[in-house]
């Protein structure tokens, strides 16, 4: 048996990635039954992304035209944050969330699947 018994340390935020890799993140529309299927887009750290229709799903008019929402990173963590005129987006509940990977956000009627990535600098 073990003299000592060491518990597990959580790795900190600066141990999550490697210095070469740069933290980014994904979404990726989740299709109605009638459309084909739609690409993840993808977003580095740093940017601070607003989202809306144009850069989103062009053909849906229930996402905000100019500003449904802002993916940030901050802390080592990605967040999302409804800007919408109508407080249409949803993540779980309230504003500026972090986002954990598998999250769905709802924009308008629209679902999204959230993923977090790495890419080589």
């Amino acid at each position: 048996m073990p003299d000592e018994i060491v518990a597990p340390v959580a790795a900190t935020e600066e141990e999550w990635y490697d210095e070469d890799e740069i933290p980014c993140c994904t979404l990726r529309p989740i299709s109605l039954p009638s459309e084909r299927e739609m690409t993840e887009k993808v977003y580095d750290e740093g940017a601070e992304v607003y989202l809306s229709r144009q850069n989103t799903v062009s053909h849906d008019t229930t996402i905000d035209d100019e500003e449904q929402a802002c993916l940030f990173f901050s802390d080592g963590h990605w967040f999302i944050e409804d800007r919408s005129s109508d407080n249409s987006t949803y993540v779980h509940a309230g504003a500026g969330i972090k986002l954990e990977p598998g999250d769905i956000i709802r924009m308008g009627d629209r679902l999204f699947e959230f993923n977090i990535k790495s890419r080589k600098q």
